[in-house]
C-alpha cells in the first residue's frame, strides 16, 4: 500500500535502483550467503525529494527501508547536521556516500533547467577532485566509510586518452579518500563500455586504478545495457566493488522493477 502511495505522489517509473551496501555480506541462505543489507537510492524518487525532502525520507522509512543513499544532487541545501537529525528521527542509515558538486546557495531558487545546467557543468571530469574533497567532508561528518562518484559524463569518455586521464583523476581522488579511511568508488553507466582503439574504458579503469584506493559501485542495469554480465566482473575483479545498484532491465532495454526483468538476481547476489 505504501509503495502504491509513493507512486501516486508523482514518481515516474519503477522503484528499481537498490543499494547493496557491502556486496557479499551476511550469512545463511543458499550457498551460505544472503542479501541482508540493502536500501533505496534516493535518485529513484527525485521528484518527491524536491517537493518534500523531509517528508519523503519519513515515507521511505515507513515503507520499510533501513538504508538510503542520497542522490548526486546531495542534500538539496540542507546542512550535514540537519541530515544527521533526519536520519536519527527516521531510523534510517546512509552508509555509502555520493559525490556531489557544490551547487551554491542559490541552487534551490533556480528553475529545473537552470539547476540541470549548473549540475552538468560542475560534474565534468575536470571538477572531480574538487567535488570529491567537498563530499568527503560530508561523508566523514556522517561516518560513511564509502564514497562513490555517480559518473564522469560521456563527453569525457570520447577517446582512449580521455579514459586514461580519467584513470589518473580516479587514482588521485582515491588517494585523497584513503588518507581519511574512506573507500572511494566509481559508479558505472554504459558509456564506459564503448571501446576506443580496441580497448574498453571500464575494463581499463578496473585494471589500471589502484586497488587499495579505487573501488567501484557496480550497476546491474547499465552493465546489462552495455551487453555485459555483471557476474563476469565479480569473478574477474574480486574485491573491487564496494556496493551495487540493483536495477532490472526489460527486453527493449528500459528500466524494470527488480525481479520482473531479464537479470537473474539470485545468481547476481550469490556471486556478489
Amino acid at each position: 500500500m505504501l509503495r502504491r502511495r509513493v507512486l501516486q505522489l508523482g514518481v515516474g517509473g519503477a522503484l528499481a535502483p537498490l543499494l547493496l551496501a557491502g556486496c557479499g555480506e551476511g550469512g545463511g541462505g543458499t550457498g551460505g550467503r544472503r542479501l541482508e543489507e540493502f536500501g533505496l537510492q534516493l535518485s529513484t524518487i527525485t521528484p518527491l525529494m524536491l517537493r518534500d525532502f523531509e517528508g519523503t525520507l519519513r515515507l521511505v522509512a515507513q515503507v520499510g527501508y533501513a538504508q538510503v543513499e542520497f542522490s548526486a544532487l546531495g542534500f538539496l541545501g540542507r546542512s550535514v547536521s540537519r541530515i544527521e537529525a533526519l536520519l536519527r528521527e527516521t531510523g534510517l542509515h546512509a552508509p555509502v556516500g555520493r559525490v556531489s558538486p557544490r551547487l551554491g546557495l542559490d541552487a534551490m531558487r533556480m528553475s529545473q533547467q537552470e539547476m540541470r545546467q549548473r549540475f552538468t557543468e560542475r560534474t565534468r571530469a575536470e571538477h572531480l577532485r574538487e567535488n570529491v574533497a567537498y563530499s568527503l567532508e560530508q561523508a566523514l561528518a556522517l561516518g560513511q566509510k564509502a564514497l562513490n562518484v555517480p559518473a564522469i559524463p560521456p563527453q569525457d569518455f570520447s577517446s582512449l586518452d580521455d579514459a586514461k586521464r580519467n584513470i589518473e583523476r580516479l587514482n588521485e581522488a582515491g588517494a585523497l579518500c584513503a588518507k581519511q579511511g574512506v573507500r572511494f568508488g566509481y559508479h558505472n553507466h554504459d558509456w564506459e563500455f564503448a571501446p576506443h582503439e580496441g580497448q574498453v574504458p571500464f575494463d581499463l579503469m578496473l585494471e589500471e586504478t589502484e586497488p587499495d584506493k579505487v573501488s567501484f559501485q557496480l550497476d546491474s542495469y547499465w552493465v546489462a545495457k552495455a551487453g555485459r554480465d555483471s557476474v563476469d566482473y565479480f569473478r574477474a575483479f574480486p574485491g573491487r566493488f564496494n556496493s551495487c545498484h540493483l536495477k532490472d532491465i526489460t527486453a527493449d532495454g528500459d528500466f524494470e522493477d527488480v525481479g520482473h526483468g531479464l537479470i537473474d538476481f539470485p545468481r547476481f547476489v550469490r556471486e556478489a
